[in-house]
C-alpha cells in the first residue's frame, strides 16, 4: 500500500496529467500547451518536427543554438524511436506518429528524470502530446486527400475554366501559379499485387522530402502512379535526383522511374503538364531510363526557334494575317485553341478538355478559323502551314 507521501504525489501527477488533457481537448495551440506544460515541470519545453526544425515552444523559453546543432547535427531524427538525453542537460522524446516521415519530438531543458513519479508525469506528457501530435497528422492527411480528389474530379469531368478556378480558390489554391511536374513509377512490384501499396509508400515520401525542402506540392494518385505537381522556380533535376536517391536508401529494393517536365505552367493548365511528366516516363519506361527523364518536345519546335524573327513574322502574317487582326481577346483564343489541338494529336475532344471548353464550342471555333482563312484542317498542307505558323507565333510573341 503507497506511503501518504506516494499517494500525494499519485494524485498530483493525475491531476497535472487531467490538466494538461484538457488543454489538448480544449485545441489550444501548440505554445499555450507547451507553456503550461513548462510550468507545470519547472522547466522550457519545444515541440521539433523530423527536420530539426523548431515547431513550438514555451514562453520565454531559451534558444538555445547548441540544442538545434545538436538535433541538427548529432541525431538522425528519422530514426530515432528512443528518448536520448543531448549536451547532458536537455531531454528529447519522439512523439508517437502512424508513421515516422510525419514523427515530431518534444524537448525538455532538464535531463531525463530519474525518480519514478517524474517519470510518470513525463510520460504522460509525452503520450498526450503524441495524441495531439496523431490529430495534426490526420488533419494534414484530410488534406491532402481532399486535394487529390479535387484534381480526380477535374480530371474525370470537363468543369468550365471559371469553375475550375473558383474551385481551387475555395482550396487555397491560386489558378495562376506557376507549377512544373513530374510522375514516377516503382517498377519492381507492378506484377506482384504489392504495387499499389509500394505506391501509397513511395508518396508518403515524396511529400517528407519536399516538406524538407520546403516546397510546396501537389499530389495527384493517376492511374496508380503518383502525378507531382512542385511550385518552384529551380530546375527539377538536382531535385529529383535527390529524391531517386532518398527512396532508394529508404525503400529498399525499390527501383523507380520519373519522367518530368522543366517547363512551368500556370496550375490552369495541369492537364498539360500531367500529359509531358507522363510522356517523359513512358520513354524513360521504353528505353529503361533510370534516372529521371526530361520530357523533350517534338525537335521541329527546337528547329523553328533558330529561324529570325524577322522571316518567323513574314511567314505567320501571310497563314494567319486574318486572325492577328481580330480583338486581342478571340485572337489569343483562336490561336490557344489551335496549339492544343496540334499539342493533342489534332483531337478536339483532348484540346476541349484541356481548355476546360464544351467539345461543340471547339468545333465551332476551328471551322470559325477555317472560314475566316479560307483554310481546312482535313487538308494535310493548309494543317501543316497552320501548325507551323501556329508554333513560331508561340516561340516569337
Amino acid at each position: 500500500m503507497p506511503s501518504n507521501n506516494e499517494a500525494e504525489q499519485l494524485k498530483k501527477i493525475m491531476n497535472d496529467t487531467l490538466d494538461i488533457s484538457k488543454y489538448i481537448l480544449a485545441s489550444k495551440d501548440d505554445d499555450e500547451i507547451l507553456t503550461h506544460i513548462a510550468k507545470l515541470i519547472n522547466c522550457d519545453a519545444y515541440i521539433m518536427d523530423v527536420f530539426g526544425r523548431l515547431r513550438s515552444y514555451s514562453e520565454n523559453a531559451k534558444m538555445d543554438a547548441s540544442l538545434f546543432e545538436s538535433v541538427t547535427h548529432d541525431l538522425k531524427l528519422i530514426e530515432l524511436t528512443e528518448p536520448v538525453t543531448l549536451l547532458d542537460k536537455y531531454s528529447i522524446y519522439p512523439l508517437k506518429t502512424m508513421d515516422k516521415l510525419t514523427r515530431r519530438f518534444v524537448v525538455f531543458s532538464m535531463k531525463m528524470p530519474e525518480d519514478l513519479s517524474s517519470q510518470l508525469l513525463i510520460e504522460n506528457m509525452v503520450n498526450l502530446l503524441s495524441l495531439e501530435s496523431m490529430q495534426v497528422s490526420i488533419n494534414v492527411n484530410q488534406v491532402r486527400q481532399r486535394r487529390n480528389e479535387l484534381f480526380d474530379t477535374i480530371l474525370a469531368q470537363n468543369l468550365p475554366e471559371n469553375a475550375f478556378e473558383d474551385t481551387l480558390k475555395l482550396n487555397g489554391l491560386d489558378s495562376n501559379s506557376m507549377y512544373k511536374a513530374f510522375e514516377i513509377d516503382e517498377i519492381n512490384s507492378v506484377d506482384t499485387g504489392h504495387h499499389q501499396e509500394d505506391m501509397h509508400r513511395v508518396n508518403d515520401y515524396i511529400y517528407w522530402y519536399f516538406e524538407k525542402l520546403q516546397i510546396p506540392i501537389i499530389l495527384i494518385s493517376w492511374h496508380f502512379k503518383p502525378f507531382i505537381l512542385v511550385e518552384t522556380k529551380k530546375s527539377l533535376l538536382p531535385l529529383l535526383n535527390e529524391l531517386s536517391k532518398f527512396i532508394h536508401e529508404n525503400f529498399v529494393g525499390s527501383k523507380t522511374q520519373i519522367g518530368y517536365t522543366d517547363d512551368a505552367k500556370p496550375l490552369i493548365q495541369f492537364k498539360k503538364l500531367l500529359r509531358e511528366a507522363d510522356e517523359a516516363l513512358d520513354v524513360a519506361k521504353r528505353e529503361n531510363i533510370l534516372k529521371p527523364n526530361k520530357f523533350i518536345p517534338q525537335q521541329v519546335e527546337d528547329i523553328l526557334s533558330l529561324v529570325p524573327k524577322k522571316e518567323a513574322d513574314m511567314f505567320v502574317d501571310a497563314i494567319l494575317g486574318p486572325v492577328l487582326n481580330l480583338k486581342d481577346d478571340e485572337k489569343d483564343e483562336l490561336i490557344e485553341l489551335l496549339s492544343y489541338y496540334y499539342a493533342d494529336n489534332q483531337s478536339i475532344s483532348m484540346a476541349a478538355n484541356d481548355l476546360f471548353i464544351h467539345r461543340n464550342t471547339a468545333v465551332y471555333r476551328l471551322k470559325k478559323l477555317e472560314k475566316l482563312l479560307n483554310m481546312s484542317l482535313n487538308d494535310v498542307s493548309d494543317s501543316e502551314q497552320l501548325r507551323m505558323a501556329t508554333k513560331l507565333y508561340l516561340i516569337h510573341h
